[in-house]
């Protein structure tokens, strides 16, 4: 069963191809990238599905990153990825880029509950607590960062993300790993639910309103 995979939503860009019944990354490209992930998208999907010989007839599903992240970076992953899997008449199928970072993660031998925590700016992050299997302990929210510290479960967890410092503390537990702190399409190719949305198509998960506000209407000439 193969899958391509795409994220674009942070301050990276990467594809990847994926048989998911043997667990094998069969193709991959990851770059770290804060803008241009348009131009670079398609490039890196072409590079990848070349490279084990364009078997986009063969492909069972398409995965994609559905956010949080920047508006721009998570509308051009779903959006390449629902025009390829409308061509190619493939089901499309996604992950959170916070599962996605938190399976970064692949050292945790005390089974430690996980973290993902993105840095938002505007003195928030975006955060999700798993367990050691990576299932979801909380829902994604956006949360200010002086008040991230109370979600996260009682006793030592892992941290992961680029958020992860502003709640690390070794005193209390709170380990910040050195896992890729970027979703990766990789993880998303091989983890990615091969179940497609019952919608038939993913949504964004954007947690909170865009920064960018609507410009004032200008005043009339002459007044």
């Amino acid at each position: 069963m193969l899958i391509l995979a795409m994220d674009s939503c942070l301050q990276s860009c990467s594809a990847a191809l994926a048989d998911r019944a043997s667990g094998e990354i069969l193709a991959s490209r990851w770059r770290d990238m804060p803008r241009g992930q348009a131009e670079a998208m398609p490039d890196m999907v072409d590079m990848v599905m070349t490279e084990h010989g364009d078997p986009y007839d063969k492909l069972a599903f398409i995965a994609v990153t559905r956010g949080p992240g920047s508006f721009t970076g998570v509308r051009i992953g779903l959006s390449f990825a629902r025009a390829l899997g409308q061509i190619l008449e493939t089901p499309v199928t996604s992950m959170t880029t916070l599962e996605a970072i938190a399976r970064n993660v692949t050292r945790n031998p005390e089974r430690l509950p996980l973290a993902a925590v993105i840095d938002a700016r505007r003195g928030e992050v975006f955060m999700q607590v798993f367990d050691a299997a990576f299932q979801p302990l909380s829902k994604p929210q956006a949360i200010a960062v002086d008040k991230a510290a109370s979600l996260l479960p009682p006793g030592p967890c892992l941290l992961t993300g680029s958020g992860a410092d502003a709640l690390a503390d070794e005193a209390q537990g709170r380990i910040r790993t050195d896992a890729r702190p970027l979703p990766d399409a990789a993880v998303v190719a091989l983890h990615a639910p091969i179940d497609p949305p019952p919608h038939g198509k993913p949504e964004p998960l954007y947690l909170r309103p865009p920064d960018a506000k609507p410009q004032k209407p200008l005043a009339n000439m002459g007044e």
